[in-house]
């Protein structure tokens, strides 16, 4: 009997087990980093999300996730790695890497080359570290953009630029973009990446009749090729979501003699880019049909009629888009990437070229919209 505990003693120590196992309440975890460059530093900023503010509360009586606060870290390096690695000289406890939702860049990171190609790749080699965190890219000092806190006790975890996709569904503005989409279309010749660009508003909402801030997204930063070229603000990227096959549902204001005259919601645009070369100059079509209700018609105003109206005006916002990226000499609507889909042998020729050499307002040459109002939003 003796002799049966003791080897029932010894098989049990030989069991392996989790004996150096944290709770999830001793583990520091990051949901999202903010990039900045300055003084030729990296700074690092951390989110750090506890976890009870991660867990839904039960009953009603129970405390909201937005009252539990929200820490924050920053390291400094001269690379991005070593600036992450700053944070454990002070860390109270193990840092977990596996969980950042979102990683925002500041536009004057961005002036340093190839910031974000480092940033990208080291978060790509990391084993903790995915490549399912969303991009943004801010012109706010990234303490002012920590402020903004999600509505309704919702948990930071849950907010928009942790799941942004379901607002774009609801309002398409720039197209939500991850770590992955950046890889998957770094290296493709002639393309544009476009970021979306968030910033921090404090009038729009308010808690108890407080201001509340916010994050606000609508404008475009675009990348060619690990480079910044520039971004627009949300009035001057509005032809970018005409241009985008994933645009859910975008809303067209109409106004007459600057008034409010109409509003049409369009859904799912079907895009054509068709490139050429004409005399040695690169030309490009656009076409665009989009289908739309009509939301608003206050004075009764012939479908017709605003079927043209639509079209001139998304004619208006695509051309304006384009020439705002001519003077930063972007190309917004990635005319190159379809030249060498369409024409290899001439993209070749515009490789190593400045855009500035090929790349003018008279590039876009014809841009075609097709409207079809397919409801006039009566029953």
């Amino acid at each position: 009997m003796f002799r049966k505990a003791l080897f029932l003693l010894f098989s049990l120590l030989l069991l392996s087990g989790c004996w150096d196992s944290k709770a999830v309440d001793q583990i520091v975890f990051v949901s999202g980093l903010g990039i900045d460059y300055q003084d030729g530093e990296f700074l690092v900023y951390a989110r750090i999300l506890p976890f009870q503010n991660v867990g839904k509360q039960e009953g009603s009586g129970a405390q909201g996730a937005q009252d539990f606060p929200l820490w924050g870290a920053v390291g400094t390096g001269s690379s991005f790695d070593s600036a992450t690695d700053d944070l454990y000289y002070t860390t109270q406890e193990p840092i977990s890497w596996a969980h950042i939702g979102e990683v925002v860049f500041t536009t004057r990171a961005l002036e340093k080359k190839a910031i974000i190609d480092e940033v990208v790749d080291v978060l790509n080699r990391y084993s903790e570290t995915r490549s399912a965190p969303w991009l943004y890219v801010t012109d706010e000092e990234l303490p002012t953009l920590a402020q903004a806190r999600p509505i309704l006790g919702t948990s930071p975890w849950y907010s928009r630029v942790n799941d942004p996709f379901p607002v774009f569904g609801q309002f398409s503005t720039v197209k939500p973009k991850a770590i992955r989409d950046y890889l998957i279309n770094r290296y493709e010749p002639g393309k544009v990446f476009i970021i979306p660009m968030i910033q921090l508003n404090t009038s729009k909402w308010t808690k108890d009749n407080q201001p509340h801030p916010i994050h606000e997204f609508g404008g475009a930063a675009f990348i060619d090729h690990g480079e910044y070229r520039g971004s627009m603000n949300a009035e001057e990227a509005k032809g970018l979501r005409w241009m985008e096959p994933e645009s859910e549902r975008i809303p067209l204001y109409l106004y007459k003699d600057e008034k409010d005259y109409a509003s049409i919601v369009f859904t799912d645009p079907k895009v054509e880019v068709k490139p050429r070369v004409e005399r040695g100059e690169v030309k490009a079509s656009i076409t665009v049909e989009v289908a739309g209700e009509i939301i608003e018609n206050p004075f009764d105003e012939k479908d017709d009629t605003l079927k043209e109206m639509a079209e001139k005006k998304i004619e208006e916002q695509i051309r304006s888009t384009y020439q705002k990226g001519v003077e930063f000499q972007v190309d917004v609507y990635q005319i190159g990437y379809h030249l060498y889909q369409e024409e290899p042998q001439a993209f070749k020729k515009l490789i190593g070229m400045e855009e500035s050499a090929w790349l003018k307002e008279t590039t876009l040459s014809d841009v075609q919209v097709k409207v079809d109002i397919v409801s006039s939003g009566r029953i």
